[in-house]
């Protein structure tokens, strides 16, 4: 025990379950703090016990100042036209092809990178024959993953021209 006061605190809680008007001192800044019922239950609990509580209590403000303090850096004003000069993007002028009028069935090129990434041009004839190409003239330079022909089918090579 340091002081007499902390002596005579222990004595009166071991006879009566109570502090000496109902305050513990902080150990740091000598501050009585109010503590009695279950929140002195809980703060013996804490240290351990009362013994513990008495000698080494300190109260709040003692705790805070001794934790670092955090250093808040602010930061300055941007005025607006600032922020539209930063987000100005140059975008790079478009260049487009000539327009192609072609019949699918005339550019095989056009088919494959079309086709290339596994679906079918033409649903319309593989769901209409029961999930079989019979009849696609894009057959020979299609690239669908789904591409197949009915067994009694013979390919039969017809243009759309004629």
């Amino acid at each position: 025990m340091k002081n007499k006061e902390q002596q005579d605190q222990l004595e009166r809680y071991t006879k009566t379950g109570e502090l000496i008007g109902k305050k513990i001192v902080c150990n740091s800044c000598s501050y009585p703090i109010t503590c009695f019922g279950s929140n002195l239950e809980k703060k013996i609990k804490k240290f351990g016990s009362i013994e513990n509580l008495i000698e080494t209590f300190t109260c709040r403000k003692c705790v805070s100042a001794s934790k670092p303090k955090k250093i808040v850096i602010k930061a300055t004003k941007v005025s607006k036209k600032e922020k539209i000069a930063e987000k100005t993007v140059d975008i790079p002028k478009m260049i487009f092809k000539e327009k192609r009028n072609v019949l699918l069935s005339e550019a095989p090129d056009l088919i494959q990178s079309v086709s290339k990434n596994g679906s079918c041009i033409r649903p319309d004839i593989y769901l209409n024959n029961d999930r079989h190409c019979d009849g696609c003239s894009l057959y020979t330079s299609c690239l669908a993953s789904i591409k197949n022909l009915s067994k009694g089918y013979s390919l039969v090579y017809t243009s759309i021209s004629e």
